[in-house]
This record gives C-alpha cells, sequence and structure tokens, in this order.
C-alpha cells in the first residue's frame, strides 16, 4: 500500500508506467480514492480498460463515484457508465445522486424509472435522492407513491428517509402530512426538528416555527440556519441578520444563507459587504454562496467582484455547477459583458432552462433581437423545453429589433405549441412591439381583450407609445383606469403630462401637473445609479448629496454639459415640460 500511495506522488505520467505493473482491483481502488484531478483518474481509466477491469461493476462504479462527487463531470461519469453491462442499485443510485449534486432532479427522476425499467430494486439511499429530486421539482403524486412503497417495503423507520420523507410533504404544500410524519419520530432526532421548523416558515406559520425552536431539546448549527434562513424567506431580513449576530457558532451554510438573504432582498451591497466579511473570516465560499455573490454583483454591476468569483470558480473547478455556470452568464450580460456571457454559456458542460433563458434575456436586453431568435432554434433542437420566461426574452428580442410579425408569431407559438397561458408580461411586451411600431389601435384592442386587468406597467407601455407616435386622443381614456388602479403611483401621470407637452398641448399639461400636486404624488422610489471604481460600487440617487465627493461630480457634471454645448449638443425641446422659449 506504501508502494502505490508513493506512485501518485511520482511527478512523471501514471500512462508511462503502466506497461510495467499490473494493479488488482484493490490496489485500482485505493488509487481512484486518492485520486486528485480528471488527469489522473482518466490516467486510471486506462489502465482499468487494458487491465479488462471495466468488467468489475464495483471499480467502475467508484470511477463514476469519483466523477459525481469530486469532479462533478457527469458526461464523463455517464461515459463509463454506459460501459457497465449490468449496473447495481449501488451504480444506479450514485448516476442519481450525481445529478441531485448538479441540480439537475429531472434526470435524476429519468434514471430512477430507467433503473426500475431494468428490474433493479432501489435501495434506501435511492429513495433519500429520489425524495430530494421531488421535493426540488416538486411533484407531490409521485412523492407519495414512493412513500407507499417505502411504507410496503417496511423502510418508513429509517432516520433519513423520515427526513426526506418529511422535507418532500413540506416542499410540495402539505404541512400536515409532514408534521403527522414529525410526530411518528421513534426517537429524537435533531435533523428532523429542523426539517419541521422549515416546513412552517415555508408555509408563513412563523409562530410555531418559533414554538418549535423553543422546545427544540438542542439546537446545533443547523437549527439557527433554519431559523434564519425562516425569516429571511418571510421578507424579516433584519430579525434574520440579529439572530445571525447572536449565533454561538456559524458554518458555510450560515454566512451562505444570510448573503442570499441580502441578495434576494434586493440588498446588494449588504450582501456584498458580507461576502467580503466571510472571506475575511477565513470561511471559504462553495456555489451556492457564489450564485448569491454573483447576484448581488449583476443588482449593483460590480463587475470587478464578478470577474474575482469567476477567477475563484475556474481555480476551484465549480463551473460544472448548472446554477453558477447560469449565474456568471447572467451576471456578465448585466454588467455589460454579453461576449463574455456567451462564452461562459458555451462552455457550460450543462444547462438547463435556466441556463438558455439567461443568455436570451441578456442578448434580448443588449438589443441582439436576431440572435435571440437563432439561439431559440438551437435552443429547440437541443429539446430544451421553453416556459414563460423564455417568451419574456423573445418577444423582448422582437420589440427591440421592431419585429412585429415574428412577435405576434412567437405569442401564437407559446399557446398554441407549449401550452403556456401569457402572462400579464407577456401582454405588456405585445404591446411595446405594437406600440413601438405605431400600431396604438390594436395595442388597445390587445388591452381591452386582455384575460386579466391591466396594471399600471401596462397602461405605462401603452402611454410610453403614444408619446413616441405623438397621439394624445388615447390619452383621457386612460386616465379614468390609473385612478382605479394606482391613484398614488405618479409615473403614469408624469409620462400623460409630458405627452400633453410633446403635442403642445400646454392647458392639458398644465392640468395634469394641478392634478399631481393636488393628489400629493410623489415618486416613491428615487431613481438611482451606480458605478464601479477601482473594485468599489458608487450608487448615486437624483438629486443626491451623500456621497462624499457630491460637489467634485457635481462640478464634472457642469463642465461635461458645457463641454457638449461647445461640441455641438442641440437640446430636445419636444422633452420640455413648459411652455417656455427654446
Amino acid at each position: 500500500m506504501h508502494y502505490i500511495s508513493s506512485l501518485l506522488s511520482f511527478r512523471r505520467p501514471f500512462t508511462a508506467l503502466i506497461p510495467k505493473f499490473k494493479f488488482s482491483s484493490h490496489q485500482t481502488i485505493s488509487l481512484l480514492q486518492s485520486c486528485k484531478s480528471m488527469k489522473e483518474m482518466k490516467e486510471i481509466h486506462a489502465h482499468i480498460l487494458r487491465t479488462n477491469q471495466i468488467t468489475d461493476t464495483f471499480v467502475a462504479t467508484k470511477m463514476i463515484e469519483y466523477c459525481v462527487m469530486s469532479a462533478r463531470n457527469m458526461d464523463y461519469a455517464l461515459r463509463v457508465f454506459d460501459c457497465i453491462d449490468r449496473p447495481n442499485a449501488y451504480t444506479w443510485t450514485t448516476i442519481i445522486r450525481g445529478f441531485m449534486e448538479i441540480k439537475i432532479p429531472e434526470k435524476a427522476i429519468e434514471f430512477y424509472g430507467l433503473m426500475r425499467a431494468q428490474g433493479v430494486e432501489p435501495n434506501k439511499f435511492t429513495f433519500v435522492f429520489v425524495l430530494k429530486a421531488y421535493s426540488l421539482i416538486p411533484s407531490y403524486q409521485e412523492g407519495r407513491t414512493v412513500h407507499g412503497k417505502l411504507l410496503r417495503l417496511g423502510l418508513c423507520s429509517d432516520v433519513f428517509l423520515h427526513n426526506a420523507l418529511i422535507h418532500m410533504y413540506s416542499k410540495c404544500g402539505d404541512v400536515k402530512a409532514a408534521y403527522c410524519l414529525f410526530e411518528e419520530v421513534p426517537a429524537y432526532n435533531v435533523v428532523n426538528w429542523n426539517t419541521m421548523i422549515n416546513a412552517c416558515f415555508s408555509c408563513g406559520d412563523i409562530e410555531n416555527a418559533r414554538r418549535l425552536f423553543n422546545e427544540m431539546p438542542e439546537r446545533n448549527v443547523e437549527s439557527w440556519n433554519a431559523f434564519i434562513s425562516g425569516y429571511s424567506k418571510c421578507g424579516q431580513i433584519s430579525v434574520a441578520r440579529s439572530l445571525f449576530d447572536d449565533m454561538p457558532n456559524r458554518d458555510l451554510v450560515s454566512w451562505s444563507t444570510m448573503i442570499s438573504s441580502y441578495a434576494q432582498s434586493r440588498r446588494a451591497m449588504e450582501a456584498l459587504d458580507l461576502f467580503k466579511e466571510m472571506q475575511l473570516a477565513g470561511v471559504r465560499p462553495d456555489s451556492v454562496t457564489m450564485v448569491s455573490a454573483l447576484s448581488a454583483c449583476s443588482q449593483v454591476g460590480a463587475l470587478d467582484m464578478g470577474r474575482w468569483i469567476h477567477a475563484y470558480v475556474r481555480k476551484n473547478k465549480l463551473i460544472n455547477d448548472v446554477f453558477l455556470g447560469t449565474s456568471l452568464v447572467d451576471m456578465y450580460a448585466k454588467c455589460g459583458c454579453i461576449d463574455i456571457a456567451l462564452e461562459v454559456f458555451n462552455g457550460m458542460p450543462h444547462k438547463n432552462v435556466c441556463s438558455w433563458n439567461a443568455i436570451l434575456c441578456g442578448l434580448a436586453m443588449h438589443g441582439y433581437g436576431n440572435d435571440v431568435l437563432t439561439l431559440f432554434k438551437q435552443m429547440e433542437l437541443a429539446n430544451v423545453r421553453p416556459n414563460d420566461i423564455t417568451f419574456v426574452g423573445i418577444l423582448s428580442a422582437c420589440s427591440h429589433v421592431g419585429l412585429v410579425d415574428e412577435g405576434r408569431r412567437q405569442f401564437n407559438r407559446m399557446v398554441k405549441e407549449f401550452s403556456i397561458v401569457p402572462k400579464i408580461e407577456h401582454y405588456g411586451c405585445m404591446i411595446d412591439i405594437l406600440g413601438r411600431a405605431g400600431l396604438i389601435n390594436e395595442a388597445k384592442y390587445l388591452i381591452k381583450n386582455m384575460p386579466m386587468e391591466p396594471n399600471i406597467i401596462i397602461w405605462g407601455s401603452f402611454l410610453t407609445a403614444c408619446r413616441i407616435c405623438g397621439d394624445t386622443s388615447a390619452c383621457n381614456d386612460v386616465i379614468k383606469h390609473l385612478e382605479e388602479i394606482e391613484p398614488g403611483d405618479g409615473g403614469c401621470y408624469v409620462l400623460l403630462s409630458n405627452i400633453y407637452t410633446s403635442g403642445k398641448q400646454w392647458g392639458e399639461a398644465e392640468k395634469m401637473r394641478k392634478m399631481i400636486r393636488n393628489m400629493g404624488i410623489e415618486k416613491r422610489m428615487p431613481g438611482c445609479s451606480s458605478i464601479e471604481v477601482n473594485s468599489l460600487v458608487h450608487e448615486f440617487l437624483v438629486e443626491d448629496k451623500s456621497h462624499p465627493q457630491w460637489r467634485e461630480i457635481y462640478g464634472a457634471i457642469d463642465r461635461l454639459s458645457t463641454n457638449l454645448e461647445a461640441e455641438g449638443y442641440v437640446p430636445n425641446p419636444s422633452l420640455v415640460l413648459y411652455n417656455i422659449d427654446e
């Protein structure tokens, strides 16, 4: 055994030694367990093929296990799997586990079906991963079917399976069934308590979650993490942060949960600050942490931080994670680097519908409408079924490049070919497409025949179209709808005022401004922009003077305005809100 250990530390290529030595299956497994990289694994694989050890199911399964657990390389794992004549339950379970590790539950379920079709009886570990898959999808009826099978096999008393069932029912929305299982636990188990606390939070039952937390005979770090995560999901971020600060011990999940909470609450700067604090504390982030940090980078355009994360991901070989790859695509697209976003997307070994949506919406955002449609065809050829978000990107792309007929066609395909019921976002895109093309009457007809009541965004899109076309005739009809929907929202009233102004209807414009003043309407959320300089993100609000260098900033803006006029800038009088000289 000492000889085998020294062999792996030898610097010459492993394949150069293969002709001289023939290892037993036990020695080969020891080599696989000591493997440090896919390159080493491939060299060991070459030896396995030459010595015909690939027929040893246990050896082949250990290869798959390395690809799944260490390298996260499911493509290679599947190629090895295909070489096994009769995979056993352990082998099938390893593949199913692999798909769960890279968060593709649909493939895990698919292989579970193939396993049963081959007549291989699942073991209790198979069921653990299958129940997790049904929790992620979620799929209630299929989960109940597995529960019935476990009852018939007498496996429900197993602690891991019992917890997986509680988790599955809570994720599928049947908290009552989850609680019944929780009460059936034969002995105290902190994992089941934690799962039940999560279940209470998932249905918004904060009171019972707190009661369970207080009644716990013993708490571990996962108990605190469940509590922090629960309050975060209920929107009580400040309470979650207070709990985080009070924790006796923190692990990676604690940090990741809090960073994710900030990112999902659009508090990106706090997320990035905590991410930096995490690094100073010596805690190594994983792919889950990175996804949250990348989301925060996307929100404020922190490109330098996003690049650092990408470098870390490459160095630590985390890119096979489909969610992490998708987050990188999204971050680069939203930070203006669409070419790098495409490069990352094309290099992803696994892509799900979210990955395709990220690049399609990114291209649409950058105005590459024709590229979006080309890529959408590739998505269809790859047999990836689009969802409602996909079609938001498609219709947005059609709007940006003025493809009215294509927009109509894709809108109809969404319903007829993919059975996707259009949401208000899709109608908003169609109204934008028609409005940009000057088809005001068709846009008005579409609003009138929508299956749901138009919201403020729909009327805002319609008013924008009216402004582009200089059509003020339809504006009067809109005012009464605005008063019914959101009388306190000033955005559309300001837009109405601008439309009257652009049509030189000064009396109507003044009347609208008077209405705004009398109603006390103010812009609820001031406009915000951000810029990254030397890896530091600076945020600015309208008429903001909170920045320590605000005087220098306003001075630079004044100089810029002077230089623009010297270069021949001519103001656009159609945007002037009052009847004044040009």
